[in-house]
Order: C-alpha cells, then structure tokens, then sequence
C-alpha cells in the first residue's frame, strides 16, 4: 500500500515537468534573488518543502505552514551565496489562537564595492558601486480546519545598482492540508504574485541632438532612456510529504515537490530527513529532476534541536549544496521558539 501510495503521487506530480518541458525564459525576470531558498533545513532536502512547512521558515516556502505553529518563532538565515554574495533573511511568526498566525519578514542581498568602469575609462574612475536586493513582507495564516490551512504573503521587492533602482509588490498564496494516512501532508503554493520592475534613477538621464543636421539648434536638449519592464519570478509549487517510519524514538519524512516557474522550465525536487527523537535531524534532497545539464543538484544538511523548561528552544541547521562548476554553498540557521 505504501509503496502504491508513492508511485502514485510521483506519477500526478510527473505532468508538472513534462507538460511543456522543453519551454524555457531563462534570463526574462527580474528579482532573482527571490529564486533563493530560505533555511538550512528546507535547502538540505533539496528545497522539496511544500508539504513539508511546518516551522517558521514557511514564510518562504508556503506560507500557510505557519497556521500549524503553536508557540511563538524567529529564524536567522546566513547564506553565503555564490561570488562572494551574502543573503540573509529574518523572520516572525506569532500564533494569535483563533484569529490566526501572523508573521513579518526581510530578506536581504548585499555584496561588496566595485570599480565603476566606463568605455573610456576601463581601468575605473576612481569611483565605487554596489548592487542589493531585499524584500520586506508581512504573513497572515489560519486554520480553516483541524487539517486544512490557508496563508499569504504580502512583499514589497527592491533592487538597486548605483543610482538606478527598481520595485514592486507581490503576494504569496499557498494551503496544506493533513491526511489521516501516515501523517501524509500535501502542499500547494504560488510564489511572486505580482507587478513587473523597471529601472530608474539618475544615470539614464542623458543630451541628445533633436536635429543633428541642423546647425545652430540646442545640442543639448535633456532626455531619458527607457528601460524595459521585467516579471518577477513567479512560482507554483505542488507537493507531498509523507512519513514512513514514525514512532516515539524516531521518524523518516520522504518529500516531493513540483515546481513550475515562468521563467525556467518544470522540474522536480526530492529530499528526506531523518529524525532522532526530535533532537537530531540528518537530511539530504536533489534539486532539478528533469533539467537538462543542471548544475546545482546534491545537497545534504544536519540540525539539532533543544528545547528548556521554561518553554523556551532552539534549533541550529547547516546545509551544503552542490553548485558544480560554481563550488558550493552553504547555509546556516537558527530558529529560536517561545
């Protein structure tokens, strides 16, 4: 029966990467930093979390994890991300009893100074520039049933380069719903719901010659370069999470997500923790079933967590992912209860 249960829901998820498997936009949206998983524990298990968002860290992956939440939660997220980029995320979640869960959130990228380079001037100018991302964004979630949940996300997103920057909002919207079979949970979520981005600022301002055949005019007349307007990442996410082993001395969760985005094409994620009385956690997952020359793939974590007598706990994950000819990545977290 187990084993049945399993093809099946492989083979329902399967049409989400075959479907139009060979459509891709890679490159057409803006924000990518909102490709980027949040928590050790989520991206240990190859980021197959949809089903399974039962912490403080389903502000990102499906944000009506939080309605199951029964005590207060933070989450501190470092991720040391590829070339020297860091990206790090700060989150809430308030269990308000039958008015439902709340939450609020940041998630940030920054990297160091560089060179501002011209055509004429490739060596620098002696000047200096950044770029950063971030994404600020409050969270509402509440049981509709016993097993039936509901949560959104509202964000506002903003990149910048120098002096040119760009924003907008989106909203997150997912459900999970929890079965009487073997705790088998499902989850569904769409992710960057929202308006296009555009850049602007300063330096697209420019002189032009409206009549460059003609002498004597203004040669200087101001005028403005128009960018083009860009999507954000929008994703839908459809999963499962099911626990095949579970008793008092320890539990073995095996989850599967589909993820179909609009700027890539569909693929799947794999993952499974492995639980020592809910103390010692051992994960590892796959991200990118069905992406043809994938370079991020393997990935594999651990966490420990404690709990004191004052209601008071912690929980500390790592997380390596395998970025192939970009190295690796590596993520921690800590997820204080309350």
């Amino acid at each position: 029966m187990k084993r049945n249960l399993l093809i099946y829901l492989t083979v329902a998820l399967f049409p989400i990467y075959s479907l139009f498997g060979e459509i891709t936009k890679v490159g057409t949206t803006a924000a990518q930093f909102l490709k980027i998983g949040i928590g050790a524990r989520a991206s240990a298990m190859g980021e197959s979390f949809v089903a399974e968002a039962n912490d403080v860290s389903a502000l990102y992956w499906n944000p009506a994890g939080i309605a199951f939440l029964k005590t207060n939660e933070v989450i501190f997220v470092r991720t040391n991300w590829i070339a020297d980029i860091r990206y790090d995320f700060v989150g809430a979640a308030i269990p308000l009893g039958q008015l439902g869960t709340f939450g609020l959130f940041y998630a940030g990228l920054t990297m160091n100074e560089m060179k501002v380079r011209t055509e004429f001037e490739p060596d620098g100018t002696g000047e200096l520039f950044t770029a950063n991302s971030l994404a600020i964004g409050f969270s509402f979630a509440r049981r509709m049933t016993d097993r039936f949940t509901f949560g959104i996300n509202g964000k506002y997103i903003r990149e910048q380069i120098w002096h040119e920057s760009a924003s907008t909002v989106a909203v997150d919207v997912g459900i999970l719903y929890q079965t009487t079979f073997k705790n088998l949970r499902l989850g569904m979520s769409v992710s960057n719901y929202g308006g296009k981005m555009q850049m602007d600022g300063k330096d697209l301002l420019t002189f032009v010659d409206v009549y460059p055949n003609v002498e004597g005019n203004n040669e200087n007349i101001i005028a403005k370069l128009n960018t083009e307007k860009f999507d954000i990442p929008m994703n839908f996410r459809i999963g499962f999470a099911y626990d095949p082993v579970k008793n008092d001395w320890q539990r073995f969760t095996v989850t599967l997500d589909g993820v179909s985005p609009n700027d890539f094409k569909e693929y799947l994620n794999v993952g499974f923790e492995y639980s020592f009385r809910e103390m010692v956690f051992l994960r590892g997952g796959y991200k990118g079933i069905g992406v043809p020359d994938n370079e991020v793939g393997f990935s594999a974590g651990a966490g420990l967590y404690k709990q004191f007598f004052n209601g008071f706990s912690i929980r500390i994950d790592y997380a390596y992912t395998d970025f192939g000819r970009l190295e690796n990545v590596q993520r921690f977290s800590i997820i204080l209860g309350f």
